[in-house]
């Protein structure tokens, strides 16, 4: 839970330094393009555009720290674009075996990060399952969030090449069937709520 939480409070903080930027910049973009302001579309994008910032904040933003140094007493700011423990594994399955049959002993519970892991990869990208069809209705077919999906996390793979991140192809499965998973929660609420926003797409 504790690993949660601060995976969890460090996306909130991008997100809280997003917000101002977001709102700023939409409601110039309604002006100009005189668009009809519509409270539910907006709160639907909004919500997916913090979301996918907290999203980039855990997937493709290098590590970095910052501070002041005690002894001088001036600022510093690093970004971190190598890391020891990163690797790269293009052997499907292979991770996810690891997590499910084998065990570590630099980690004091083990089962317990494994679950993390799988879990935060579902969970991560479901919601672009969800949000994209429910917003934007050239993507509302299963083929274009899935291939929207499986574009979208072999990118973010790529770049966590680059940045000192791992790069696994288990994470594209694992997220990919999270994309899929979203769509189903997306697909099964058009069937359960008769009037849901696809019969009237939204004009974001």
């Amino acid at each position: 839970m504790s690993l949660i939480l601060m995976y969890v409070k460090s996306m909130v903080g991008y997100m809280i330094v997003a917000l101002p930027f977001y709102i700023i910049s939409r409601i110039i973009f309604l002006k100009k393009k005189q668009k009809r302001i519509r409270v539910i579309n907006e709160l639907l994008m909004l919500i997916f555009v913090l979301y996918i910032v907290g999203l980039a904040s855990q997937t493709i933003v290098p590590y970095w720290d910052m501070g002041i140094i005690t002894d001088t007493g001036e600022f510093y700011f690093n970004i971190h674009l190598s890391n020891e423990i990163s690797k790269v594994n293009l052997i499907p399955f292979h991770t996810l075996s690891q997590y499910f049959f084998e065990t570590n002993t630099n980690v004091s519970d083990w089962s317990s990060v494994s679950l993390l892991n799988i879990t935060a990869n579902f969970l991560l990208f479901s919601p672009i399952g969800f949000f994209v069809p429910l917003i934007w209705k050239k993507c509302f077919s299963f083929k274009n969030v899935f291939f929207l999906g499986l574009t979208v996390t072999c990118l973010v793979e790529i770049v966590q090449l680059f940045i000192g991140r791992s790069t696994d192809i288990d994470d594209v499965m694992l997220n990919t069937i999270g994309v899929i998973i979203g769509y189903g929660i997306f697909s099964l609420l058009n069937l359960i709520i008769v009037k849901f926003p696809y019969k009237k797409p939204l004009q974001i």
